[in-house]
């Protein structure tokens, strides 16, 4: 007799299959790590130039031989790097200090030689700073040495023909002027004041150099950043306020250094009146033009202007009160 299973116990038995075949609950993703974002790599530091340093020390005690020493040891060392580069163009500024015309035309032609393949054609301005600065010293000295050698003429020519060549290259800003500047070291005193285009103003209103013909005029060129210019500030401010009323014009010119002209402007009028706080009656006019046509390279820059608007005195750096008193007494006799 054949057993019959209950038809509960084969539907236990069948439980275990059914339960292997239900999937199992699914088990959450784990999160996703953030990944975080990438930190910007920093520039790397060029190393300081050690050597460089230690030839301007060399220099400005009047030691060109020792100076001379330091590039020789420099340069079979490294090379023709930027460093190198940089002390040949200080030793021919140093050279022209010490009035040694050879030693300053040889090492301005070196540098000058140098700077131009650094730069390459067409130039190369943008990360090569040691080059221009070679460049614009390379072309100071040379003229310079014309001019020590009783050839002003020529050396007016080098200059002009110098900014006309970097105009055309766009060189920057700073070198370009310094080419002005040398060429009015050498030719601007005993010459009518130059006047130029004014974009902007703050203060009182600029006037025309022209319209204050009949007064003595004490033009300070300055930067809002610039260092110098805020530490001539106080010395500035008093004479101004010694001489405003016996008739001497003040004028302050300066210029956008940024592409941001409105903020830049923003920037001048606050370093103007909480820094410097001179009197309202000074005009700042905001000019290219009149930076570079006065080589403003290295602020601050005076110009003392007579009362036929012929310049007598052209001062490419800080002053003390006591010279700034005496430059505007000259003008007042």
């Amino acid at each position: 007799m054949r057993l019959r299973t209950p038809a509960f116990l084969l539907g236990l038995a069948c439980l275990p299959l059914l339960a292997q075949t239900v999937p199992p609950p699914a088990t959450p993703a784990p999160a996703a790590t953030p990944v975080p974002a990438q930190t910007p790599v920093p520039a790397a530091t060029p190393p300081p130039m050690t050597d460089l340093r230690f030839l301007r020390m060399k220099i400005s005690a009047g030691d060109l031989p020792s100076a001379e020493s330091i590039l020789e040891t420099h340069r079979a060392e490294k090379g023709h790097d930027a460093e190198t580069l940089m002390c040949v163009a200080w030793l021919a500024r140093g050279a022209a200090l010490l009035e040694d015309w050879p030693a300053a035309s040889r090492y301005a032609k070196e540098a000058r030689a140098a700077a131009v393949s650094r730069l390459g054609n067409p130039r190369a301005w943008e990360d090569n700073s040691e080059a221009a600065y070679a460049l614009g010293t390379a072309i100071e000295v040379e003229a310079q040495a014309l001019e020590a050698a009783g050839k002003k003429a020529e050396a007016i020519r080098l200059l002009d023909e110098s900014a006309r060549s970097l105009e055309s290259e766009k060189a920057p800003y700073n070198l370009r002027a310094r080419v002005r500047k040398r060429r009015n070291q050498i030719e601007l005193v005993g010459q009518p004041a130059p006047g130029f285009r004014v974009e902007d103003s703050i203060g009182a209103p600029a006037p025309a150099l022209e319209s204050l013909r009949g007064k003595p005029v004490v033009m300070f060129f300055w930067w809002e950043s610039c260092g110098d210019c805020r530490a001539q500030a106080p010395a500035v401010r008093r004479i101004i306020e010694k001489y405003s009323g016996r008739g001497v014009a003040f004028v302050a010119p300066t210029r956008v250094y940024g592409d941001d002209r409105s903020a830049e402007k923003t920037k001048i009028e606050k370093t103007w009146k909480e820094t410097y706080a001179m009197p309202d009656s000074v005009a700042v006019p905001i000019s290219d033009e009149a930076m570079l046509r006065y080589g403003v390279s290295a602020t601050p820059t005076f110009a003392f202007v007579d009362r036929k608007g012929v310049v007598r005195q052209y001062l490419p750096y800080r002053m003390t009160e006591e010279r700034l008193a005496a430059a505007i007494e000259d003008l007042l006799r």
